[in-house]
């Protein structure tokens, strides 16, 4: 007797979310107002101040022309401001709707 395989519903909406992280890119430009927009700029850039923080991710904060939402850089800050993934998916969604 062969075992039937299927996906559940749950499993086929975490894997089209794991999608979305993996495929969702946003300017910087959209990255810092979204931040702005949400109240945590501020603590962003004291983090980048901080001689701790490593240089790379220092580097790419100043530099970069996008994030993505998987970004070591973007995983990064996002548990220096301990937002949880959901949190930091809804800043994703919000950025995608701003324009220059």
């Amino acid at each position: 007797m062969s075992e039937a395989w299927f996906i559940t519903g749950e499993q086929a909406a975490q894997g089209a979310l794991e999608a979305w992280r993996e495929a969702t890119v946003v300017s910087a430009f959209q990255a810092h107002q979204a931040l702005d927009d949400f109240g945590y700029i501020d603590q962003v850039e004291t983090i980048i101040a901080d001689p701790d923080t490593p240089a790379k991710t220092r580097r790419a904060w100043k530099m970069a022309q996008e994030f993505r939402r998987m970004s070591p850089t973007v995983l990064e800050l996002a548990a220096a401001l301990e937002l949880t993934a959901a949190q930091v998916d809804e800043l994703f969604e919000y950025a995608l709707t701003i324009e220059a």
